[in-house]
């Protein structure tokens, strides 16, 4: 027997939907509500404005991505062995979610857009890992935030060569970025 879907599952994976189709202004609560089968009182009882819904969203992404990355962080190697390992979880996680990529870059662009503490939390072992390579000399010294935004860039632009442009790229095309990304902070 099939599990039911939440009504707060069908508003999240619908609302991901729209983001992705249109972005996030041009979803109005109404549309979300009819596409998702779900009472527009509903949506604000789990949601109190869509800037919540779209934060939720962003929160709800970072952690499952942090979860995809530390994952990765529990093999043991060295710095740039454990960097690339990470870079690669981060990837496989957002090439395999592109609803949630398109709504972490979405929120990532919007201009109300600041670090929260969930995100930092999310993404803290990917920080703790760059700080890690400085401190042992095999990564350049510069703002860890300089190195962080780096490498999550580099993943989400061929992340979106692949989910938007809908190129075909390799594994071993994939490992290449990530190594070229590793070699370009190492000392």
């Amino acid at each position: 027997m099939a599990k039911e879907i939440s009504r707060r599952d069908k508003v999240v994976n619908t609302a991901l939907k729209l983001i992705s189709n249109g972005g996030f202004h041009a979803s109005p609560m109404s549309e979300l509500a009819k596409l998702s089968g779900v009472a527009v009182g509903t949506i604000y009882h789990h949601f109190p404005s869509k800037e919540d819904l779209f934060e939720s969203l962003y929160v709800e992404t970072c952690t499952e991505a942090a979860r995809a990355l530390h994952e990765s962080l529990s093999v043991k190697g060295k710095g740039t062995q454990r960097l690339t390992q990470a870079w690669l979880a981060l990837y496989g996680y957002f090439s395999s979610a592109p609803l949630r990529y398109h709504a972490v870059i979405q929120y990532r662009n919007a201009p109300s857009y600041s670090k929260n503490k969930e995100m930092e939390d999310a993404f803290s072992a990917l920080t703790a890992l760059l700080k890690e390579g400085q401190k042992s000399g095999k990564f350049k010294k510069m703002n860890v935030s300089f190195q962080f935004e780096h490498v999550l860039s580099s993943v989400f632009a061929v992340v979106r060569l692949k989910a938007v442009e809908k190129k075909k790229i390799s594994d071993k095309e994939v490992r290449e970025m990530a190594d070229a990304i590793i070699q370009s902070i190492r000392k």
